[in-house]
């Protein structure tokens, strides 16, 4: 689970299952679902969303540095169906939207090396 959002008086944290495959040139991390606990507001959110994540993850050198490269394919949609966000402009839900949604990948970037450490 990711830290939980508060946003107006909505509240709602991320829930990712994941999968973690190592193979001999790479680690293969799927996301096998994605839901929103907290307000009941929110939770009916999952019947409108869906997501699709694949994450190539291998050590890589350059100028003697190691470092962990990424190749990620992420699908999201979401269908926004909760007023207020309903009776506003679809750039002013999508823009914002789209920045904490960058924020969250963020932090899935950060975590995964520690899940892959968990998982070998």
């Amino acid at each position: 689970m990711l830290p939980q959002i508060k946003f107006f008086n909505f509240e709602v944290a991320p829930v990712l299952d994941l999968q973690v495959t190592p193979t001999s040139e790479d680690c293969i991390v799927e996301m096998l679902s994605c839901k929103f606990e907290g307000s009941d507001v929110m939770e009916r959110q999952n019947e409108h969303f869906s997501a699709f994540m694949r994450n190539h993850i291998k050590w890589e050198t350059v100028d003697a540095r190691p470092y962990l490269a990424f190749d990620v394919k992420l699908n999201l949609a979401l269908e926004i169906c909760t007023q207020p966000f309903t009776m506003l402009p679809v750039s002013a839900v999508e823009s914002p939207g789209n920045i904490h949604v960058q924020n969250k990948l963020h932090l899935i970037k950060f975590y995964t090396p520690l899940l892959l450490y968990v998982q070998l």
